[in-house]
């Protein structure tokens, strides 16, 4: 976060925004390999999905779609023209569930 911070103060006299997306767990080839690590043939990694769906204050992992859409709105110059310097969470509630255990 401090990078994105300090690259968009440095940027920012070119124009250049700079932001980040800060995704939760997002069901992806990617989590399902992490998630089966130790499991034989990956039994009871679809539960282990669900388990931590469970945690994000939405009740599931996110879609790859979901973050997509989120690095659309800040690719787009017109939606997101004064944003710099910032981190968007896309977590599905995850980190605000934290703060209430």
């Amino acid at each position: 976060l401090a990078l994105t911070r300090a690259l968009a103060i440095e940027l920012a006299r070119d124009k250049i925004r700079v932001n980040a997306v800060l995704p939760g767990a997002v069901e992806t080839t990617m989590l399902y390999a992490g998630l089966s690590r130790g499991h034989l043939q990956g039994e009871g990694v679809a539960e282990l999905v669900e388990q931590l769906g469970s945690k994000h204050v939405m009740g599931r992992v996110g879609q790859p779609g979901e973050i997509a859409e989120a690095i659309y709105f800040l690719a787009d110059g017109r939606r997101s023209a004064f944003m710099t310097g910032q981190s968007l969470v896309v977590d599905g509630g995850a980190i605000a569930s934290l703060s209430t255990e």
